[in-house]
């Protein structure tokens, strides 16, 4: 009648690629939230403020700001995290729960560490929406990721000699 459930590979990439469609409907609250976490204490702006700022700077494709980082950012994050999860399966006792939590655990851990550098971008280009557009340094996710990996690389051999970065930060 159906398929063999046992013949069917993984498809731990389906995540990736759905958290990529569900953060393409989030993208707007979350640039909101960037903004408002992200105000100097002397000038606070209501939410209705940010809302007709993003809009009148760049109408209605102002909310997407920052767009191409997030997807980065899922694609990396999720599809490592099920990836993991899924490769992991083989390794442990998957009818105890807490072997299941384990490697949740370590499969979350990982895919965190594999995402932070897209979460870092997204909030940057985030942030430089709020700058005129002849002002902003960076447009888009490739631009933002490699200012960011050239502004913080540190040999590791001479980790004594690496300089904070004195410029904008995130």
């Amino acid at each position: 009648m159906g398929e063999d459930s046992s013949k069917r590979l993984p498809r731990w990439w389906f995540g990736g690629v759905c958290a990529a469609i569900a953060v393409t409907g989030t993208h707007p609250l979350d640039l909101i939230k960037v903004q408002l976490q992200t105000q100097s204490q002397t000038d606070r702006k209501t939410v209705g403020e940010i809302l007709k700022g993003i809009y009148e700077r760049s109408g209605i494709l102002g909310f997407y700001n920052g767009i191409s980082a997030s997807w980065f950012r899922q694609l990396t994050y999720t599809t490592a995290r099920f990836a993991l999860y899924e490769a992991g399966k083989d390794y442990v006792d998957t009818q105890k729960v807490s072997s299941k939590m384990a490697l949740a655990t370590f499969a979350g851990i990982l895919g965190g560490i594999v995402g932070v550098p897209g979460d870092v971008v997204t909030v940057r280009l985030q942030n430089d929406v709020k700058l005129p557009e002849e002002k902003r340094p960076i447009s888009t996710f490739s631009t933002a990721f490699t200012a960011s990996t050239k502004r913080r690389a540190c040999p590791v051999s001479s980790a004594a000699q690496c300089q904070p970065f004195l410029g904008q930060s995130c």
